[in-house]
C-alpha cells in the first residue's frame, strides 16, 4: 500500500520514551564510510538520492541488516510501504533471527496501528536474543506507549542484562510513574541520573524523561535544569526543547519561552503545538499582533492537518475496499475502484499499483501496462511494479523491455527471486538458454524462491544441451520438494529418454 503523508510521519519519527538504540544490523562486513553517507542524505530527508545509492550498495551487501533496513525506510518516505514490508519479509527469509530486520517490522507494523502483530515482533526479539537488554528496553517501550504494566517487567530484566544502565532504570522509573507510584519513580529517577554520571556514554534521553517527570511534579525550576542539561548534550531533542518551554511558560520567563518556541515552531512534527504555546506566551508579554499571526498559523494547520487525515482515511477506507475486491477475484469492480480512486488522488502509487494488476488478471494488458509504467514513472525505486510491468511486458512480447524491467527490480532488492525468474525467462523466450542457466543457479538458492528456478534450470539445461545436469537438478527438486508433482512427471520424462 502507499501510505499518505500522515501516516509517513509517524514511521521511524515517534521518539521512544526510553531511548534503547540497537545495533541497526552493521557487521564489520558492511562499509562503514558507504553506509554513513547513505545515512546523512536520509538524516536530511534526501529520499530520491538515498533510494539508487542504498540499491547499489545491497548489490554488494545483500547480507546486510543495516542497509537493508535504512532500505525499508527509504522506501517508506517514498510512499512505497507495501515494497518495504516485501523488502523485510525477503530479508528475514534469509535472515529469520536478525533483530534489527524484526524490529523494524514490529515498528511498522505499530505504526499501522497493527499492535497485536508489532508484539509478537518484539517478543521474538527477546526470544531470539535473550541476553541483549536492547530488546528488553524495546520492549518496554512498546508496553510503556501503550501504557501496559508489562513495561515495568521488561525494563527490569534489561537492568538484570546490563546492570547499572541508566536507560533501563529511567524506563523503569518511567513505568512507576505511569502506574500512580510516585515515591518509587522518584528514587529510581535519581538512581538513573546517579548512573548517567558514571556511564561510558552519557544518555540525554535519561534527562529528558527525569525532567518530564519533574514538570508532571510542578516541580519547574528542577525539571527546567535537567531539560537544559538534556539539551547541552544533545540539541536535536524536540521533546526536550519544547518541555523546557512549557517550565518556561509555569516560571512565566516569557522571553525564554519565547525564544524556544520559534525554535520548534518550524520543525514538522511539533509546529502545532508550538504555535499554541507560542500564542500564550505572546499574548502575556502583551506582542498581540505576534499572538495573533501565531494563533492564525496554527488554525491554518489544524485545518490542514484536519484535511490530510479526513483525505487519509478516506484513501485508507478505498484501498481497503479495493484489496477487498481483488483478494475475492472482483477484478473489473476492484479496478473501477482503484481508478475512482486515482481520479481525485493521482499520488496514491497503490492505487496504481492495484489498477496494473486488476487489468493484467482481465487481460487487458495494455491498460496494464500504461498503469505500471505510471507508476514507474512516478517512483522509480519500486522493485514490485518493475518486476509486474516486466511481465505484463512479456505476455506482450516485448521481451528487451520486460528484461529491462527485471533487471531494474534487482537492481532495487538484490533478494527478490522474481526479478531473476523473469529476467531468466526473457532470456528462455528468446532460446538464449545459456544466459539464462546461472541467473536461475543464483535464483534459485534465494529465500522464498521455492521450486519453479529448479524447474525453470531443470528445462534451460535440457534445451541447452545438458541433459545429464538436467537430471540431477530435478532430482535434487524433487529431494526438497517430493511432493510437487510437475517435477516428478519432469523427472519421469528425461528417465524415459534413451
Amino acid at each position: 500500500m502507499s501510505l499518505p503523508k500522515l501516516a509517513i510521519r509517524v514511521i521511524f519519527s515517534t521518539l521512544a520514551l526510553v531511548w534503547c538504540p540497537l545495533s541497526c544490523g552493521q557487521s564489520s562486513n558492511d562499509d562503514a564510510a558507504a553506509l554513513g553517507a547513505i545515512r546523512q542524505l536520509a538524516a536530511q530527508k534526501q529520499w530520491q538520492e538515498a533510494a539508487p545509492k542504498i540499491a547499489a550498495y545491497r548489490q554488494g551487501h545483500p547480507d546486510s541488516a543495516a542497509a537493508a533496513v535504512l532500505q525499508s525506510e527509504i522506501l517508506i518516505h517514498l510512499g512505497l510501504a507495501a515494497d518495504a514490508t516485501e523488502l523485510l519479509v525477503r530479508f528475514l527469509a534469509a535472515h529469520p533471527r536478525s533483530i534489527p530486520a524484526i524490529s523494524a517490522y514490529a515498528e511498522f507494523s505499530l505504526s499501522l496501528n497493527q499492535k497485536d502483530v508489532a508484539e509478537k515482533l518484539f517478543l521474538r526479539c527477546t526470544r531470539y536474543a535473550p541476553q541483549d537488554e536492547s530488546v528488553w528496553k524495546q520492549l518496554g517501550n512498546f508496553y510503556l506507549r501503550e501504557s501496559r504494566k508489562d513495561a515495568l517487567g521488561a525494563f527490569q530484566r534489561a537492568l538484570e542484562i546490563a546492570p547499572h544502565d541508566p536507560a533501563s532504570m529511567a524506563g523503569i522509573a518511567a513505568s512507576r510513574h505511569q502506574q500512580g507510584d510516585e515515591s518509587g519513580a522518584l528514587r529510581d529517577f535519581q538512581r538513573a541520573e546517579d548512573w548517567n554520571e558514571s556511564a561510558k556514554s552519557y544518555d540525554p534521553m535519561v534527562d529528558s524523561l527525569f525532567a518530564g517527570f519533574l514538570l508532571d511534579r510542578n516541580r519547574d525550576r528542577e525539571s527546567l535544569h535537567y531539560y537544559q542539561q538534556a539539551l547541552d548534550r544533545d540539541p536535536s531533542i524536540t521533546q526536550a526543547r519544547i518541555g523546557k518551554a512549557k517550565a518556561l511558560i509555569h516560571l512565566q520567563e516569557w522571553q525564554e519561552a519565547e525564544n524556544e518556541l520559534e525554535t520548534t515552531a518550524v520543525i514538522e512534527d511539533c509546529r502545532l503545538e508550538s504555535l499554541n504555546l507560542l500564542t500564550k506566551v505572546y499574548r502575556e508579554q502583551g506582542k498581540l499582533r505576534q499572538a495573533e499571526a501565531a494563533a492564525s498559523r496554527a488554525e491554518r494547520l489544524s485545518n490542514d492537518l484536519n484535511a490530510e487525515k479526513a483525505a487519509s482515511n478516506h484513501i485508507a477506507a478505498t484501498l481497503k475496499n479495493a484489496h477487498a475486491l481483488e483478494s475475492q477475484k472482483r477484478f473489473s469492480e476492484a479496478a473501477q475502484a482503484y481508478q475512482e480512486m486515482l481520479n481525485a488522488h493521482q499520488h496514491v502509487l497503490a492505487a496504481w499499483m492495484g489498477d496494473g494488476r486488476c487489468e493484467a488478471e482481465m487481460g487487458e494488458l495494455k491498460k496494464a501496462e500504461t498503469a505500471l509504467r505510471h507508476m514507474t514513472e512516478l517512483q522509480d525505486n519500486s522493485a514490485d511494479a518493475h518486476v509486474l510491468l516486466g511481465k505484463v511486458l512479456l505476455r506482450e512480447e516485448e521481451v528487451a523491455a520486460a528484461r529491462a524491467e527485471f533487471i531494474r527490480a534487482k537492481e532495487v532488492d538484490p533478494l527478490f527471486a522474481d526479478a531473476g525468474l523473469g529476467q531468466a525467462a526473457s532470456y528462455m523466450v528468446e532460446r538464449r538458454y545459456a544466459d539464462a542457466i546461472p541467473i536461475l543457479r543464483a535464483t534459485k538458492s534465494l529465500p522464498g524462491a521455492g521450486i519453479e528456478p529448479r524447474l525453470m534450470l531443470t528445462e534451460a539445461l535440457y534445451k541447452d544441451g545438458q541433459r545429464s545436469a538436467a537430471l540431477a537438478e530435478i532430482t535434487e527438486a524433487i529431494r526438497r520438494y517430493p511432493h510437487n508433482e510437475k517435477a516428478v512427471v519432469m523427472r519421469t520424462s528425461l528417465m524415459g529418454e534413451h
